[in-house]
């Protein structure tokens, strides 16, 4: 009996050793797969850092170039404001009648006003002048004109 005793306990520790084993094992390989997620995560960080500085550096330019229209805008608006007694050769400043007068002088001929009476007759009227509107009073209608005056 004693030797069955030894068995069983070597049995149990054989079992118990197994899921020591493992459980460690399983330890090693989460702690080896969390590093490679950590470096994984870190280049994928990485390069979308390149991304974002790539896509503010393009930003930047282009509000350079627009900063440099507006700066060239405002440089020529300060010339036109110049007072004339400053710089004889310059132009004058127009104004808005100026504008105007040249706008209405290319807005092309002015339109001939249409005629009152067209060129052709509607279909519910004659062309001959008849009936009631033929313009001719009859002597019927001069009497009775006549005597509700």
């Amino acid at each position: 009996m004693d030797w069955v005793i030894g068995l069983l306990l070597l049995l149990c520790g054989a079992v118990m050793g197994y899921f020591i084993g493992l459980f460690f094992a399983k330890r090693k390989t989460e702690k080896a797969s969390g590093l490679h997620l950590e470096n994984e995560i870190k280049s994928m960080l990485s390069e979308q850092g390149h991304i974002h500085i790539n896509e503010c550096r393009h930003v930047l330019e282009a509000m350079e170039k627009q900063s440099e229209q507006l700066k060239q805008q405002l440089d020529h608006y300060e010339t036109l404001l110049q007072h004339p007694e400053e710089d004889g050769d310059s132009p004058q400043l127009n104004y808005f009648g100026d504008h105007a007068s040249a706008y209405l002088r290319n807005q092309g001929k002015p339109r001939k006003p249409q005629s009152q009476t067209p060129d052709y007759q509607p279909r519910d009227y004659p062309s001959a002048s008849s009936g009631l509107f033929s313009g001719k009073v009859s002597a019927e209608h001069k009497a009775a004109a006549e005597k509700q005056k």
